[in-house]
């Protein structure tokens, strides 16, 4: 019916048409609750697998994980039109969470407390300064720098608490937060602060 002509007996409307289907806006509009469909039957495929075929070992938690991860990036980092601090932010949470995860049910050898996260941390952190520093500085820029920032001494808190065993990575991550933070404290203070006064009306 799209793109046809009306039939009515009301001669007013018989020169009008159907409006057109426009499939690009309902696909964009649909493609995350797609996903989280999608993600959910696959997740509830492998129980079902799982269960039946092999009970002595609970693979899903790894397919579980990965999936969700693979929600979180198409539905935030590809499909979203967030900001790009406030993607690298969520990569490095999600994968965070998603290392943690795996290292708990295989054993946890502690890989992803002393290793996989400081480095992702890091290299999260790396990004968002480059982010920063290559383009004008923003409010969201600001926050998603901040939450990098004080991720980064998650490392040093997991091995002083005793959780983590290595520090070297930790005290590397927490190092060069410290540079970062004073860095920006001599070079970028008084940008920062008008951005803070002015968002936050001091």
């Amino acid at each position: 019916m799209c793109n046809g002509r009306f039939s009515s007996s009301d001669p007013d409307l018989e020169d009008d048409f159907y409006p057109s289907y426009d499939g690009k806006v309902f696909g964009k509009r649909q493609a995350p609750r797609i996903a989280v469909f999608a993600g959910m039957a696959i997740i509830l495929a492998c129980i079902f697998i799982n269960l039946i075929v092999m009970p002595h070992f609970l693979w899903v938690f790894h397919a579980t994980g990965l999936v969700v991860y693979g929600i979180i990036s198409l539905n935030h980092t590809i499909l979203s039109k967030s900001h790009l601090g406030s993607k690298i932010v969520g990569q490095v949470v999600s994968l965070t969470l998603l290392f943690l995860l795996m290292d708990s049910q295989s054993g946890f050898l502690k890989w992803s407390i002393n290793y996989a996260v400081p480095f992702l941390i890091v290299a999260g952190l790396v990004m968002v300064t480059l982010s920063v520093l290559t383009s004008r500085l923003k409010w969201k820029g600001h926050v998603s720098l901040t939450t990098m920032i004080a991720l980064s001494f998650l490392p040093a808190a997991l091995y002083f608490s005793g959780y983590a065993t290595v520090i070297w990575p930790s005290a590397f991550a927490s190092f060069y937060a410290f540079m970062l933070i004073s860095g920006f404290g001599m070079f970028a203070r008084q940008t920062v602060w008008a951005q803070l006064s002015r968002r936050l009306h001091i």
